[in-house]
């Protein structure tokens, strides 16, 4: 996919070593970082909520004819609103936040391992003096190595301005052990249908 083959040749290494907002030493982390970027409507809200959201409703439209023969995915489209100046600052600032918001979330994941890896060795402590464990692991359930931000970006109906931006938003520099997946659920969703079809969702990445 052409899509694919661009983001992994655009992509960057990151930090070695690895270094969290907090100062310390994170390169034997074993996080999972994972980028969901979901275009949409400005309702109905999304579920679960986005850790990040954007309203990309004050970004200048592109014009009429435009939006009729395209929608966001369109490269002629995306190349009119890269043209926009507000568009790529917008661009620009959300980058920089998602990386803050990222380096966060894997240092918030990393100390929940290290917690949980107490408690196992707690629970095996406790068992071998022949103590009830005292709590249930949930490991079957999620994957507690992954730390997923979620981030949302409306426009009025989800297939334009927002789509064309998470687009764009993709194919920035993102470190090369990200997975990052796109979603554009309002795509195939047009004005007065009640039905709601979720556009087709894209994943790359991860090293």
């Amino acid at each position: 996919m052409e899509l694919d083959s661009e983001i992994k040749d655009r992509s960057r290494e990151s930090p070695s070593p690895e270094v969290g907002i907090d100062g310390r030493d994170r390169s034997a982390s074993t996080t999972r970082p994972t980028l969901i970027l979901y275009s949409h409507g400005r309702t109905p809200p999304l579920n679960p909520p986005p850790d990040l959201k954007y309203d990309l409703r004050s970004i200048p439209n592109p014009p009429k004819n435009a939006r009729d023969a395209h929608d966001g995915r369109s490269k002629r489209l995306r190349e009119h609103l890269l043209g926009e100046l507000k568009f790529v600052q917008k661009l620009d600032e959300v980058e920089s936040e998602i990386l803050e918001a990222m380096e966060a979330k894997i240092v918030e994941t990393a100390e929940k391992l290290e917690n949980d890896q107490d408690r196992r060795d707690d629970g095996e402590e406790s068992r071998e003096n022949g103590e009830e464990e005292g709590y249930e692991s949930l490991e079957d359930e999620y994957d507690p190595t992954e730390a997923v931000l979620r981030v949302g970006c409306n426009c009025a109906l989800g297939h334009h301005r927002s789509v064309a931006f998470v687009e764009e938003l993709a194919r920035r520099k993102w470190p090369r052990n990200w997975s990052v997946q796109l979603i554009h659920r309002d795509i195939d969703r047009r004005r007065g249908n009640d039905k709601k079809v979720r556009g087709k969702s894209l994943r790359w990445g991860g090293a």
